[in-house]
């Protein structure tokens, strides 16, 4: 997949190339590991200063996935850059993984235990306090986002989402609408929109628990959005559809890696015990409730069915145009979203790249295929 560009080995069609990127929090630095080993092989081949954008015509990400579509489309700032410049090349894949190590701490920091209760207090008061404190972290969300936000507008500033190095189209969701809302940088620039990346990314990344929804007004509407992973975790079919509306229907081949961020073995995914409803929403076992794995995992299923139904099994669909990179074997402790310590961020790299080298699994798995190579093969090729 390395060599994106000309025609396909099969056909004198274009190839119109795509790269999706799932969400998941923390563990966006899977992908990012894979695109790094990616774009170190396509600087081998073409020169240090090749990038991922100059291979893909449409790259779309959802929330943690929003951010390495978006680093990885604009022009890189200028350090201690006042006045805004920028250069025209965007920064490295290996500066993202960089970027979740450095900042991700900050981001997913603890918020501050309130003050401790005065020793004078009575035990009706000091008991009081603890209700209240108890019932504001229940109903507060778990991290404030405005580290996230800092270091977005650090690495983003001003740049509009009609600015981007190559098409992109991030996924987010309306809770005041309850619709999709995607920011597509092809209709940005066809409207001259005023959006700003930064407020495509707070958006997409505004998981609900963990942040708050991400409220702002550009071309003449006001936006009240959350997490895009609520509603297409795996942004691939749309990024399908945004192609083709970009590119028209024409007789286009399709040359599409998906990256995942990894799921739970399904053998720890048994809820066949789980009676009444507070249990599926509460499991104090797991990183996520149960009713949401369920969700999620019926949401990646769907998705990859009908990539292979919109794409054509047996016809044009095969490991040569498409790959899907993801493991679905990890262990529920390794799924958190929010773990930003140095020891998860090793564990989470050593995923990536114990990933690039197994088995080419998808599609192969699912039509009937033997698996021929790894997925290192598979990109490099």
């Amino acid at each position: 997949m390395a060599s994106t560009q000309g025609s396909s080995p099969r056909t004198n069609r274009k190839v119109i190339t795509i790269l999706s990127i799932d969400g998941g929090g923390v563990r966006g630095i899977i992908p990012a590991v894979i695109l790094s080993a990616l774009e170190a092989e396509l600087q081998r081949l073409d020169g240090p200063d090749a990038r991922i954008a100059d291979y893909f015509d449409l790259i779309a990400g959802t929330s943690t996935g929003s951010i390495v579509t978006t680093f990885l489309t604009t022009p890189y700032p200028l350090p201690n850059a006042s006045n805004g410049s920028t250069t025209n090349r965007p920064r490295e894949a290996k500066d993202i993984q960089k970027f979740y190590i450095e900042h991700g701490p900050e981001i997913f920091a603890k918020k501050e235990d309130p003050a401790q209760t005065s020793k004078s207090e009575s035990f009706l008061d000091g008991l009081k306090h603890l209700i209240v404190q108890g019932v504001e972290k229940v109903l507060e969300y778990k991290y404030r986002p405005s580290s996230l936000s800092e270091k977005v507008d650090e690495q983003l500033g001003k740049i509009r989402l009609a600015d981007t190095l190559t098409n992109i189209l991030v996924p987010a969701y309306d809770i005041q609408h309850l619709k999709l809302v995607t920011f597509s940088s092809h209709q940005a620039r066809k409207t001259d929109s005023s959006v700003k990346l930064r407020d495509v990314v707070m958006s997409s990344a505004a998981a609900p628990v963990y942040f708050p929804s991400h409220n702002f007004k550009a071309d003449g509407r006001m936006y009240n959005l959350v997490d895009g992973g609520v509603a297409a975790n795996n942004p691939t079919l749309l990024a399908i559809q945004e192609a083709a509306h970009i590119f028209g229907n024409r007789d286009y081949n399709y040359l599409i890696l998906s990256l995942g961020t990894c799921s739970e073995e399904e053998e720890h995914q048994n809820f066949i015990h789980l009676t009444g409803p507070l249990p599926w929403m509460i499991d104090l076992k797991r990183v996520t409730p149960p009713l949401a794995n369920v969700l999620f995992k019926t949401s990646a299923d769907m998705v990859d069915a009908y990539t292979l139904f919109v794409l054509g099994v047996g016809g044009r669909i095969s490991s040569q145009n498409f790959l899907r990179i993801q493991d679905n074997t990890l262990k529920p402790e390794q799924l958190t979203m929010d773990d930003a310590s140095q020891e998860n961020f090793d564990s989470l790299i050593d995923i990536g790249q114990r990933l690039l080298e197994k088995p080419v699994s998808f599609p192969s798995s699912v039509i009937g295929l033997q698996p021929v190579t790894t997925n290192r093969d598979a990109l490099m090729r």
